[in-house]
């Protein structure tokens, strides 16, 4: 069974809502706004959730148009990401040192007494 062309139109808008929540996400990472952005990969991910649902309800044909809609939308979700990450990777290596440093100085106070 193939989607009518306005179930097309949701799928094309939920792409669209995806992409616009990716770029969200990266103006949050780029001005360090890590709860925005923890809000909005939740968004994204209930919008992917969504996504998959419809999708895998039916499958869908899409036209030419929507088809290169799509591609569009997907290369910016992807940039998006690798954009996220570049920002995000050194500051989660940076909390991590940090994290290890600490459970470290609590072994040594547990080892040695805080006394």
């Amino acid at each position: 069974m193939i989607f009518a062309t306005d179930n097309n139109g949701a799928i094309m808008k939920l792409y669209a809502a995806i992409a616009n929540q990716s770029q969200v996400m990266l103006d949050s990472a780029k001005v360090g706004n890590w709860d925005e952005l923890c809000a909005a990969e939740e968004q994204c991910s209930k919008l992917i959730h969504e996504l998959q649902a419809i999708k895998e309800a039916q499958q869908t044909e899409l036209n030419e148009k929507e088809r290169s809609q799509h591609i569009g939308y997907l290369k910016k979700i992807l940039a998006d990401d690798a954009a996220i990450r570049d920002i995000t990777e050194p500051r989660l290596k940076q909390l991590e040192e940090f994290l290890r440093a600490a459970n470290n100085s609590q072994k040594l106070s547990n080892s040695y007494g805080s006394n």
